[in-house]
């Protein structure tokens, strides 16, 4: 098979031996792959690997055939594996599967390769059957609209308001998860001009600049009003203030931090962005306000289902997601272009250009 391959700092574009599905598994023809924040994350941290590693040794370094954002279709079947779907059916699928040392995710071990190759092996009960009415390229949106389907499900305590810091690939699956729900009014905070008026296009109800413009002052605009801060004013227990959501999507640093201290009382928190380094908050400033944080990771196998539906259903705003479609060879030129140009938002791969 043809595959983009990461190893260390370097992308190849190479020749490697066909992958064989276990049984239980499909064989299929990745269609497009798109990019995300978290194969940004795996480039660095491929990188600081071989920062530390000697010139010796570098051909040692793990190889990876990255992507999980994947449409596919099937031409091949493991032999003893239950399933409805058959060869040529166009799919999409969850990017975990079981290997000895538990769950891996596909497209990010280097034992599963992912969805920048002609070909890849999947998990056929974590398998949806792409609808007809979807294009091969919104049907790789599945996977990261799940992920912000996942993070407006857990925001359960209030319909809204709703604040969505980070106008990134997250937060517009965030924004557009809540925009279909009519879970509302959204207001948006982004350092970057093109994403403000992309989120806005979404559906997003305020847009603002946080370097000019504090999110945290906004909420008349929405018609919210914070809550007594302190239960101890009140006599008799009411249940549960009103509160509001806020959804941080960056994962850069500081960020929970500045919410922690900016939020109004009884807010609920739920952090979506991969922020892999420490962060420090002060404890006292959510226990006096009350505030919940939750963490979101990935998303529920149904839920993967449900947004599929959401994309049959409402294809022209997901179309809003995709801000390029590229050969593979283009693959690194991609990566660097979401790392630094606002106006990419997703980039779909074609492993077969």
């Amino acid at each position: 098979m043809r595959a983009l391959t990461l190893q260390g700092k370097t992308f190849r574009i190479a020749d490697l031996p066909d992958p064989s599905p276990a049984a239980g598994q499909l064989l299929v023809q990745p269609l497009f792959n798109g990019i995300c924040g978290s194969d940004l994350s795996l480039r660095k941290q491929m990188a600081e690997l071989a920062d530390v590693t000697p010139p010796e040794a570098q051909h040692q370094l793990p190889m990876i055939v990255p992507g999980h954002e994947f449409s596919a279709k099937i031409v091949g079947i493991a032999p003893g594996t239950d399933t409805m779907l058959k060869v040529g059916d166009r799919v999409t699928g969850l990017p975990f599967t079981h290997s000895h040392d538990g769950p891996a995710c596909i497209g990010l071990s280097p034992f599963h390769s992912g969805g920048l190759a002609t070909l890849s092996c999947i998990d056929a009960e974590r398998t949806f059957r792409v609808p007809d009415g979807i294009p091969d390229d919104l049907a790789a949106l599945t996977e990261p609209l799940s992920v912000g389907l996942h993070a407006v499900n857990l925001a359960n305590r209030n319909d809204g308001p709703n604040m969505v810091i980070g106008c990134g690939p997250v937060g517009f699956a965030v924004i557009l998860a809540l925009k279909i729900a009519g879970r509302g009014p959204i207001l948006a905070a982004d350092f970057s001009a093109e994403r403000r008026a992309v989120a806005a296009r979404l559906g997003a109800d305020v847009v603002l600049d946080p370097a000019t413009d504090s999110p945290y002052e906004r909420w008349g605009d929405l018609g919210h009003e914070p809550a007594v801060m302190s239960p101890l004013l009140e006599r008799d227990f009411r249940g549960q203030p009103p509160g509001l959501n806020i959804f941080e999507c960056t994962g850069a640093a500081g960020v929970l931090a500045q919410i922690v201290k900016s939020a109004p009382a009884h807010a609920h928190v739920i952090i979506v962005g991969v922020c892999p380094h420490e962060e420090t908050i002060t404890p006292l400033e959510g226990i006096t306000r009350e505030l919940t944080l939750e963490f979101s990771f990935a998303y529920r196998p149904e839920e993967f289902g449900t947004a599929l539906n959401l994309i049959e259903a409402h294809t022209d705003k997901a179309a809003r997601l995709i801000t390029s479609h590229q050969p593979l060879a283009s693959t690194e030129a991609a990566f660097d272009a979401l790392a630094r140009d606002p106006h990419e938002i997703k980039i779909l791969i074609d492993p077969h250009a």
